[in-house]
C-alpha cells in the first residue's frame, strides 16, 4: 500500500475539547471482575464473558450517539481487569468507527512515558485518529504502595513523566536527561498520533492540582459534582494566566448513572450497587475515608427516571462547570440488563435534552 492510498484521519470526529457549544457524553468502562474474588477461584471464562459483554455495550453506545469511551487502569485484583488500557482500546478500535477512545487514566508512575507515547500513537493510528490520552499518578493507596519504590518521589516522577511524554509525542530526534528517565541518543516515537499536539486529560481532586494542570495547558478530569467547582476555577484561572484557553469543554466530570422507568426501581438498583461497591472497596483494603471518596463513581450518584436524571445531571453540569460528562453504567453486581437499560434510556431520553445546555 502506498502512502497515497492510505485513507486520511477521521476529521469528522471532533476531539472532546472541541465544540464548546454542546455537552458531550462519554461512557466509562471499568470492566470489573464479576466472579469470586478469591484468587484460587478465578475463572477465565467469566473474565472473557465480561470483556465480550463490555465490547458489545460500547458498540451499542456508538450506535446510540455517545461521543466516546474511556477505560481505567488498575492492578493487583479484580477491581478492574484493565491493567493495560491501550490493549483494551485497541480491541475497541477495531469494532467501532466514530466514538473517540481515551484513558481515565493511564498510571504514569508505573510506566515508562516513552512507551506510553508509543502505545497511544498505536491506538490513534489503529482507530484512525480517535485517541484521547489521559494520564495520572494513581489514585488508590493500596496500589501505589505496591508499585512505587519510594512514594515520597511520586510527585516528582509524575511531573517528569508528563514532561517526557509531551516531548516524546511532539518532538523528533529527542534526547532527555531527567532524574528518573534518560534518553541518551536522538530518538523518535513511531507511530506518532495524527495530532501529536493534542492536550492530555489529567485528573485533579484538589484545587492546587487543578491549578498545576491549567498552568501546563492540559485538560482537566475530575468528579461531576459541585465540589469540583473550586478545582475548575483554579484550573481555568491558571490556564488563562499562562496563555492557555480553558473552558467547560476542557473539563470532563465523571459520575455513575442508573436510569429506570420509576424512581423506586432506580433506587433499589442504587442501593444494591452501593452495597456491592463498598464491600469491594473494603476487600481491596482501602481505608474508609479513601473508600468514601471513590464510592460515588461506582455506586450510582445520578439515579431515577429520565426526568429525574435530566434534572440531577443538569444541576451537576452547571454547578461543576464541566461540559463533558463521563458516565459509569456498568457497576459490579449490577445486572447487565439493568445497566443496558440505563445506557439506552439515557441516550434516548436524557442526552438529547441536555446537548444544548447553555454555557
Amino acid at each position: 500500500m502506498t502512502a497515497q492510498s492510505i485513507p486520511p484521519a477521521a476529521t469528522t470526529v471532533p476531539r472532546w475539547d472541541e465544540e464548546p457549544e454542546i455537552i458531550k457524553f462519554i461512557r466509562c468502562d471499568a470492566v470489573q471482575y464479576e466472579g469470586d474474588w478469591a484468587p484460587e477461584a478465578y475463572d477465565p471464562a467469566c473474565a472473557r464473558a465480561t470483556f465480550e459483554s463490555m465490547i458489545e455495550d460500547t458498540k451499542e453506545a456508538e450506535a446510540l450517539g455517545y461521543d466516546g469511551l474511556v477505560t481505567t487502569e488498575h492492578h493487583f485484583d479484580g477491581w478492574t481487569m484493565v491493567p493495560s488500557p491501550n490493549v483494551y482500546l485497541a480491541a475497541i478500535a477495531r469494532e467501532t468507527e466514530r466514538i473517540r477512545l481515551g484513558h481515565s487514566v493511564q498510571v504514569l508512575s508505573v510506566h515508562n512515558p516513552w512507551r506510553l507515547a508509543e502505545e497511544a500513537g498505536m491506538v490513534d493510528i489503529l482507530s484512525n485518529g480517535r485517541a484521547e490520552i489521559g494520564v495520572g499518578k494513581g489514585n488508590f493507596s493500596v496500589e501505589r504502595q505496591r508499585y512505587t519504590p519510594d512514594e515520597s518521589e511520586l510527585d516528582a516522577r509524575y511531573a517528569e513523566g508528563i514532561e517526557l511524554l509531551l516531548r516524546a509525542l511532539r518532538e523528533t530526534s529527542l534526547t532527555f536527561e531527567g532524574r528518573f528517565h534518560r534518553i541518551s541518543a536522538p530518538s523518535t516515537v513511531y507511530p506518532k498520533p495524527f495530532n501529536p499536539g493534542m492536550r492530555l486529560w489529567m485528573p485533579a481532586m484538589r484545587p492546587e492540582v487543578g491549578e498545576w494542570i491549567g498552568s501546563l495547558g492540559q485538560n482537566l478530569f475530575s468528579f461531576l459534582a459541585p465540589e469540583a467547582r473550586p478545582i475548575f476555577e483554579r484550573y481555568r484561572a491558571a490556564a488563562a494566566a499562562h496563555g492557555h484557553a480553558a473552558g467547560g469543554e476542557n473539563f470532563i466530570g465523571i459520575t455513575s448513572v442508573i436510569v429506570a422507568p420509576t424512581d423506586a426501581e432506580a433506587e433499589r438498583s442504587r442501593a444494591h450497587s452501593e452495597k456491592t461497591a463498598r464491600e469491594t472497596l473494603t476487600a481491596r483494603g482501602l481505608p474508609k475515608e479513601e473508600a468514601d471518596i471513590f464510592l460515588p463513581a461506582f455506586a450510582g450518584v445520578v439515579v431515577g427516571t429520565p426526568q429525574t436524571v435530566r434534572e440531577q445531571l443538569r444541576e451537576a453540569l452547571q454547578a461543576s462547570g464541566a461540559r463533558r460528562a463521563c458516565i459509569v453504567f456498568r457497576m459490579r453486581g449490577l445486572p447487565e440488563d439493568v445497566a443496558r437499560q440505563s445506557q439506552r434510556m439515557f441516550a434516548t431520553e436524557v442526552m438529547p435534552q441536555l446537548r444544548d445546555l447553555p454555557v
